[in-house]
């Protein structure tokens, strides 16, 4: 009977065995490791996440620390009310909200206005050597004295006549510098004046003083055309 030789394991086999074992393991690990990968998000969404995150809280804090946002009726109301910086309000002072008004806050109003004209007039009257301006001046005494008597009828003992000052915009004045001065505070006086006495016409709390102020109107309009035609003849810049 014959015997089958008997192999021995030399270290190079069992070299050669562990090697190939451990070839195995590595691929499968390779295997897993391949398809972790294609499961997981790609590198850049995930980092654009949190920065999307970041960049929305930082708006909302933004939100919050200026106050909650206006709404298109308030913002146009404020567009609506306000004035920008720089622009040109010449004339605005003339504008006058239109509404209910007293007879006595009427009253109290246009004798004040009288006394302060009458008295700026005197004053220029007697120092202006340019004829127009001294027509002008003693035209608005002559008026303005008038109406003043129609005011203290109608007003009676309720209202006591204020005391009449020069305008201050003209003290110091002389010469040509002065009749420029009267020829610009009598456009802007009356320019300020007139839609009040037109609202007052409208608006007054008692018939009397509706027709004083209708009354008034067109000598004022007739004082401000005139002031301004020597507004003009004087040269004034304004």
């Amino acid at each position: 009977m014959n015997t089958l030789p008997t192999f021995r394991k030399t270290p190079m086999a069992n070299a050669l065995v562990l090697g190939g074992a451990l070839l195995i393991g590595l691929a499968g690990c390779s295997k897993k490791s391949d398809e972790a990968a294609e499961s997981a998000p790609p590198a850049s969404a995930t980092a654009a996440a949190p920065e999307a995150a970041s960049t929305a809280s930082g708006a909302m804090a933004s939100d919050t620390s200026m106050g909650a946002p206006a709404s298109a009726d308030s913002s146009a109301a404020d567009m609506a009310g306000a004035t920008p910086a720089g622009a040109n309000t010449a004339g605005m002072a003339t504008e006058v909200t239109p509404g209910p008004i007293t007879d006595t806050q009427f009253y109290t109003q246009a004798m004040s206005r009288d006394q302060e004209e009458i008295a700026t007039a005197q004053m220029v009257a007697g120092m202006s050597t340019d004829a127009d301006v001294k027509k002008l001046a003693n035209m608005i005494i002559k008026d303005h004295q008038a109406f003043d008597k129609k005011l203290q009828a109608a007003a009676g003992a309720g209202v006591t006549p204020p005391m009449g000052a020069v305008d201050s915009s003209l003290q110091g004045k002389t010469g040509k510098d002065l009749d420029v001065a009267y020829a610009d505070t009598m456009v802007a006086d009356h320019q300020k004046d007139i839609p009040v006495f037109e609202n007052a016409a409208k608006n007054a709390s008692t018939l009397d003083a509706k027709k004083l102020a209708s009354g008034a109107l067109p000598v004022l309009r007739e004082h401000l055309k005139m002031s301004q035609q020597l507004q003009k003849k004087l040269g004034s810049p304004s």
